[in-house]
This record gives C-alpha cells, sequence and structure tokens, in this order.
C-alpha cells in the first residue's frame, strides 16, 4: 500500500487510527462469527484478540470484521431452522465481499457451529488468499453417572431432546427432566458430542485448514487461547510463502476428511459441506465416489451420540492427528497444509493416550464406517445415513410408509403415540427447495429414540439430520419431492426397505413412473425474502446443496 496511487486509502485508515508503519505491512482479516445468541461463538472476542497479537508478532497488521453465525439447538424443530443451511452460502458471500473489496492479504477465520465452519471454508476457497480456521472449541460436558442414557458417565444438549421422548412415554419423571435440562451444558462452547459443528471442525483440521491438535480443545481451556497466537503467527508464514487454500483443499485432502468423518462417527451433515466445499475448491467430486471413499473405513471413535465418549475425552486422547494416524495407509499425508508442512510431519509427533476413545484398526468399535450413502429407486441420485450410530437390528428395515408432510406434522402424530413400531416415518418436502431450506428432522428422531423407538422405527426424509442424532434414519433422499422425485409419489403404507449394508433404499413394490402418469404429488411451500431466492438457486443435496457462483467449467 505505497505509493501516492495509495494515498487516499492510507488516509481512511489513518483516520480509524492505523500507522503508516502498519500499512506497511501485509493487511490480515480476522473474521469472526460472534454472537450472543450462539454460545458456542461466546469466546470468539477474546479468542480474536490473541489471534490478532499473533499476527503483530510475526509482522503483519491485522483487520477485524464478522459475519453472521446461527445456533442450530436454537433454531431447531420450528421455522427458524429453514434459514440456517442458506447463511452458509450467506457467510461465504460476506467473507468474499469484504476480502475482495478491501484487497485482504489473508485471513484467520473464527467459527465454531454447524453451518458457519464450511461457509467460511468456501468463501477462504473462494477468494483463495492464505488462510487458517481456527474454531471455538467445544463445551465441556455435564455429568451423569445415574441412568446415563449414552452408558457412560457424561451426557450433553442433545440427550435433552431425547429425554423429552423418554419424559412423554414415563421412562423418567419431569424432576429428572427439569435435573437433565439444568445440567447438561455446564460451559460455553460447541455442543461435547460429535455433531456437525464439532465433525466440521475436525474436518478443517484433517483437511489441514486448522492447525493440529486445534479441533477438539475446549472452548474454556487456556490452550484455546495459546492456538489463537499460534494461529496468528502461522497465516503470516502462509502470506510469506504464498500458500492459499486451493493449495491445501484438493481432493486428496477432502477424502481424507471424510474418511476421517468415517472413523469418528461425525455429522451426515458433512456430506453436504465436503461437497460445497470441493466445488469452492475447484476439485471434481460426486456424492457416489465420496461414498464409495470411506467404504473401507472402519468405526473407531465411540463418541456420543454412538458410543460414550465425549469431545474431551476424545481431546485428551491426541484427537485428529491420532485417527489419521491409525488410518495410516487410507490417508493421502504427502500434502501441503496451514502450517506449510506436510500432514504426515504434522501429525508425526501425536500419539495414542487412550485406546478406548480411539481404537485402533483391529478392535474398532464398528467394522462398518459412519457414513454410507445409499441409492434404489426412492433415491436415485443418492441418499445419506450414519451406520455407527443405527442399531445392529435395524441395519436393515422394511415397513410400511406413514406420510408425512412436514416436520410439525410428523411431530404431532409422533407425540400423540400414532407412530408404531415397525413403521416407516416418511417426511417429505423438507428439502433444499422444497422446505425452502432443508431444515434437520433431528427432534422427531430424538423423540422416537426417548420413546424406545429408535431401533423399531426408521425415519426417512428429503431433509436433514443432525451430527447428535441415532436410530435408523436416512435423509437427504434425491431427487427432492420439490425436484419431481420419487418420495413425491410414495403413498400411505407402501412398503419400505431399507437395507445400510447392502447400500440400498427402495419401495419394490411400486412403479414410479406408473404414479408420475397419475399425477404429480410435489408439496413446495411459499417462500419469500432470502428463501424464496435460496430456493431459486440452489442445487440438489446430492451436489452440496450450493447456490453456483462461477459459470460451468469445461
Amino acid at each position: 500500500m505505497t505509493g501516492p496511487e495509495w494515498s487516499n486509502v492510507r488516509a481512511l485508515y489513518k483516520s480509524g487510527g492505523y500507522h503508516d508503519q502498519e500499512l506497511k505491512r501485509p493487511m490480515i482479516g480476522v473474521v469472526d462469527a460472534f454472537s450472543s445468541m450462539c454460545p458456542g461463538h461466546s469466546n470468539l472476542r477474546l479468542l480474536a484478540q490473541r489471534v490478532r497479537e499473533g499476527i503483530y508478532a510475526a509482522g503483519g497488521t491485522p483487520i477485524s470484521f464478522s459475519t453472521i453465525g446461527a445456533c442450530d439447538g436454537v433454531t431447531m424443530a420450528h421455522e427458524g431452522m429453514k434459514y440456517v443451511l442458506p447463511t452458509r452460502e450467506m457467510i461465504a458471500d460476506d467473507i468474499e465481499a469484504m476480502t475482495q473489496g478491501h484487497r485482504l492479504d489473508g485471513l484467520v477465520l473464527l467459527g465454531s457451529c454447524d453451518k458457519i465452519v464450511p461457509g467460511m471454508l468456501i468463501g477462504a476457497l473462494r477468494v483463495n488468499v492464505p488462510s487458517i480456521l481456527l474454531c471455538g472449541g467445544p463445551t465441556l460436558p455435564g455429568r451423569m453417572t445415574k441412568d446415563n442414557p449414552y452408558g457412560g458417565v457424561y451426557i450433553d444438549h442433545s440427550v435433552i431432546q431425547q429425554s423429552e421422548g423418554a419424559l412423554r412415554s414415563g421412562r423418567i419423571t419431569q424432576e429428572e427432566f427439569d435435573w437433565i435440562e439444568n445440567n447438561a451444558v455446564p460451559t460455553i462452547g460447541s455442543c461435547a458430542m460429535l455433531g456437525t459443528a464439532n465433525s466440521m471442525c475436525c474436518l478443517a483440521e484433517a483437511m489441514g485448514m486448522s492447525l493440529p491438535g486445534s479441533a477438539a480443545v475446549p472452548a474454556v481451556y487456556s490452550r484455546r487461547f495459546s492456538l489463537g497466537f499460534e494461529t496468528g503467527c502461522a497465516v503470516m508464514e502462509l502470506v510469506r510463502r504464498d500458500i492459499r487454500p486451493r493449495d491445501i483443499v484438493t481432493k486428496d485432502a477432502i477424502l481424507n476428511a471424510f474418511k476421517v468423518n468415517c472413523a469418528i462417527g461425525g455429522s451426515t451433515n458433512v456430506v453436504l459441506h465436503l461437497l460445497a466445499i470441493a466445488y469452492a475448491a475447484h476439485v471434481k467430486l460426486d456424492i457416489f465416489e465420496l461414498g464409495r471413499s470411506g467404504r473401507n473405513i472402519a468405526h473407531l471413535v465411540p463418541m456420543i451420540p454412538a458410543g460414550h465418549a465425549t469431545l474431551l475425552d476424545f481431546y485428551e486422547a491426541g484427537g485428529v492427528p491420532v485417527v489419521m494416524k491409525e488410518l495410516g495407509g487410507e490417508m493421502a499425508l504427502d500434502g501441503v497444509t496451514c502450517t506449510g508442512r506436510t500432514m504426515a510431519e504434522n501429525i508425526a509427533p501425536f500419539e495414542n493416550k487412550d485406546d478406548t476413545v480411539i481404537l485402533h484398526t483391529d478392535k474398532p468399535q464398528h467394522r462398518r464406517g459412519g457414513i454410507a450413502i445409499l441409492r434404489g429407486n426412492l433415491a436415485p441420485d443418492g441418499a445419506v445415513t450414519k451406520p455407527s450410530a443405527i442399531p445392529d437390528d435395524a441395519l436393515v428395515f422394511t415397513g410400511p410408509a406413514r406420510i408425512y408432510e412436514s416436520e410439525q406434522a410428523a411431530l404431532e402424530s409422533i407425540r400423540a403415540g400414532r407412530v408404531c413400531a415397525g413403521d416407516v416415518v416418511v417426511i417429505r418436502g423438507e428439502g433444499p427447495k422444497g422446505s425452502p431450506g432443508m431444515p434437520e428432522m433431528y427432534k422427531a428422531m430424538k423423540i422416537l429414540v426417548g420413546m424406545g423407538l429408535g431401533s423399531k422405527v426408521c425415519l426417512i426424509t428429503d431433509g436433514r439430520f443432525s451430527g447428535s442424532n441415532n436410530g435408523c434414519f436416512v435423509g437427504h433422499i434425491c431427487p427432492e419431492a420439490a425436484d419431481d422425485g420419487p418420495i413425491a409419489y410414495l403413498r400411505e403404507g407402501d412398503r419400505i426397505s431399507v437395507d445400510v449394508p447392502g447400500g440400498r433404499i427402495d419401495a419394490p413394490d411400486v412403479d414410479f413412473d406408473a404414479r408420475r402418469r397419475e399425477g404429480s404429488g410435489v408439496r413446495i411451500q411459499k417462500a419469500e425474502g432470502c428463501l424464496y431466492q435460496y430456493r431459486k438457486n440452489v442445487l440438489s443435496a446430492s451436489r452440496g446443496a450450493i447456490i453456483p457462483t462461477r459459470d460451468e467449467e469445461e
């Protein structure tokens, strides 16, 4: 920023208190998603200060701006959830506009929760300036030693929804339910289990976009703040060496991340986000190739909701680097990362400190991986499920369809006891276009689990699920109802077959072509405001529910 042609820009910065010496340095954007509405982001302002100090110490000038960050837990199971997935594109747009408009030299991205982390990564990949993501860290878990539904001694906030089902079915008292509400979440931070928030933070590290060992450090630990300083220093090394996000986020890096997600039993939502990240990185990748890459990856980390362990246990055992070392030859470790070193060099110093939390590949929690992509006449473009969170006796499930045209209609029926063992609950019209916004069907599944029906009822939808869901469920059914998908033509009582080991989801007795000729079953909700624009532009969930941001490539 030298020479007379930049004098106007320098004058504007000086009016904000910047010194000539600062304006001669690389200008590094420090982007945070702080708000008092999202407990996962409560520490980001303090963390951003440590990042700024690291940038100063390493020879840069930090310049701060903020973006939005919705809390999935607060927006769950009402109209607000329709807005959450669209915020991913809004966040990426914010970062692109501010970085390009102000011609920043680098970025540090501070976020913790479900759509914020992928939105920030997508934004960084679009602008492709040297960048690092630093998450705010998970909350400490609640402690529940008696009648713990997860089988260990810890709980997190997702058990509250599960406990609603237990309360309604008389399995716990109101007093017990109130105790869980008041004790499940003892500190700030992203949720203590392996939901989408912590899954994506782990995957950012597995791709090489976060410092090694950083994803699972609790939000309230002092180590979280020293990582802020280290991250500020590290981004300056990236600027000096001109290492950019698209140098780091290669196809191998994305497949590494998916394999890690399978090994840790992470969220189904990462399928959407990794496909969107691949698009932003100019990497050609489809949902079925993604699924094939994880087919042989065993589930190594029995973490809530698919086991007893929490993010605290995972951190103390060694975290993502140890999982990558356990996976060994399945990982491509020679790519450059945000440290400027290879992934192999990053993970070399880490050791497995608790092999009851991070299991060895010869004795996994499950031989089946954490994520599976299904296909069949009900989902010709794919569907997503989470084998690691499905009970063994529900991996193959056949039953009659119980059709609901919205999440709320399904919730009302479940709470009224009208869903019975053996049923397949079908919630349609909740995809990216149909809803619009692709809300999570999290609460319906959680209540079924709490009622003791988690392995006795299967729930399928063209909407999404939370990373904290367990039980028998299949989401992201594509094409969705609003895209004239087969799910739009299902009728009450149709036989539905889900075969997770076989990779199939079918309505074996239904001729969908004949049903289309008989008339459309498509239901599309009205939309206005940003959801109207989202519906007009969003692509299928099988393509990551992206909004295209460039002309089609040759």
